[in-house]
């Protein structure tokens, strides 16, 4: 696994950590992105397609099953992860100690 995948499987590790203390704030946000990105213009063709299965996912999963999908160690995982709805759900921090932690497993 390279330092992306890696960085985004740990970004993602924390999204689901956060998803046990607030979930619902931690969903809404990933809706409304969908939401917004959905309306744009600026997604067409496979991307749109994955946004659209984000959005089925959030729609008919419970959240331990969102959890499991956003955490798969896995290339459906990865796939997954790269058109991700939770952006904005980390602070800068939170990030940025993601980075640091990261680079020390898969230099960039």
């Amino acid at each position: 696994m390279n330092f992306v995948d890696t960085f985004s499987l740990m970004l993602h590790a924390k999204v689901s950590e956060k998803m046990l203390s607030d979930e619902v704030k931690v969903l809404q946000k990933a809706k409304e992105n969908l939401e917004r990105w959905l309306k744009s213009e600026s997604f067409v063709g496979s991307e749109k397609n994955a946004l659209l299965e984000w959005k089925e996912i959030l729609e008919k999963s419970s959240p331990e099953e969102i959890r499991k999908i956003i955490t798969q160690d896995n290339d459906e995982g990865q796939r997954l992860r790269s058109s991700s709805p939770f952006a904005g759900v980390l602070g800068e921090e939170e990030r940025e100690i993601i980075w640091s932690k990261c680079a020390k497993i898969r230099p960039v």
